[in-house]
């Protein structure tokens, strides 16, 4: 299974059975796990075969059930980097995650490692799905470790679903992409932007823009929705892997 494929092939499954996971696929996801933390400076972290890993904590949305197998998306908040923009601020807001721009680097990083590693697990023959945990930063007896000023942003729950996904769903792809005024979208710029909408974000809302520019770069950002900057780095990550060209 090709990376394209693991994208169709992606749902969201919050119930798992009690089938161990092979160890071929375990060690091929801490590769990745590794690979990834070396790329992003990430502090991501696997566990597996425990009764459960999610330690009990509450999830944000929806319901899991059998969850032996975990990987915690940890990391710190980072400057962004000179010249980027923080896209989508909620003004006269509380919420630091949606406005802090080291908030909103570590939430886009997070998206798009993260995504990585979903479609990994995909393509090993498993199902996953992304969560947040309630309080886990504070979780007693955690088999994740926390370094400093370190947060766990989300989780990817995995291992062998009970049940089988639900149909992908998506706005019009006018409605998430611009071009310049006349221009017929290319190809290439069409097969990232397919990929873009296969992509997982918060209750499916699509919280982010893709824009094509006169000279043919792209630059996405983050529109208003649920852990937008989480998404958009979803979305990023698909584009590149289908389009074959980055996304500023």
């Amino acid at each position: 299974m090709d990376l394209l494929e693991a994208m169709e092939a992606r749902h969201a499954i919050r119930m798992y059975t009690d089938e161990p996971v092979d160890a071929d696929a375990l060690a091929a996801l801490q590769s990745e796990i590794d690979a990834c933390n070396a790329e992003s400076g990430l502090h991501i972290q696997m566990t597996h075969d425990l009764d459960d890993a999610f330690l009990g904590l509450k999830t944000h949305y929806g319901r899991f059930k059998g969850v032996h197998n975990a990987i915690a998306l940890i990391g710190a908040p980072v400057p962004p980097a000179e010249g980027a923009t923080a896209g989508w601020v909620k003004e006269g807001t509380a919420d630091e995650a949606a406005t802090d721009p080291g908030e909103i680097t570590l939430q886009e990083k997070v998206g798009y490692y993260g995504e990585r590693l979903a479609l990994k697990i995909v393509q090993s023959g498993l199902q996953t799905s992304w969560s947040v945990l309630d309080n886990a930063d504070a979780a007693p007896d955690a088999w994740w470790k926390l370094g400093p000023d370190e947060k766990i942003v989300w989780v990817l729950a995995f291992g062998h679903g009970a049940r089988p996904g639900g149909k992908h769903r998506s706005k019009p792809i006018e409605e998430l992409c611009t071009l310049p005024e006349g221009t017929e979208m290319p190809e290439w710029f069409r097969r990232g932007m397919d990929a873009a909408m296969l992509a997982p974000t918060s209750l499916s809302q699509q919280p982010f823009l893709f824009t094509l520019h006169e000279d043919g770069s792209v630059s996405a950002a983050a529109t208003e929705g649920l852990f937008a900057h989480v998404g958009l780095g979803c979305a990023k990550y698909h584009f590149e892997v289908a389009s074959g060209h980055s996304v500023r």
